[in-house]
């Protein structure tokens, strides 16, 4: 019952970013919002990966970042990273 829950709140979340994202017409600024997204995703996944490799051979925290489908992101320096 509580996964049913999550999953209905999960889903009204999604459903309002996606709103949210069509209603910036400016193809400019769905990019930036795109690269945040995907920065703040990488940061978390990065730290529970931190958490994960706490316990393990440290080598392993040197494996590639790089996930399929990301978009390839240019630094701006102008701008704040989160």
């Amino acid at each position: 019952m509580d996964d049913d829950i999550a999953s209905d709140r999960r889903r009204r979340e999604e459903l309002g970013l996606i709103k949210a994202f069509l209603g910036i017409r400016d193809p400019s600024r769905r990019q930036r919002i795109l690269e945040l997204a995907e920065e703040l995703a990488d940061h978390a996944a990065s730290e529970t990966a931190g958490l994960a490799f706490a316990s393990t051979d440290a080598s392993l925290g040197d494996a590639p970042r790089n996930r399929p489908g990301r978009t390839e992101r240019k630094p701006s320096p102008s701008r704040s990273r989160y």
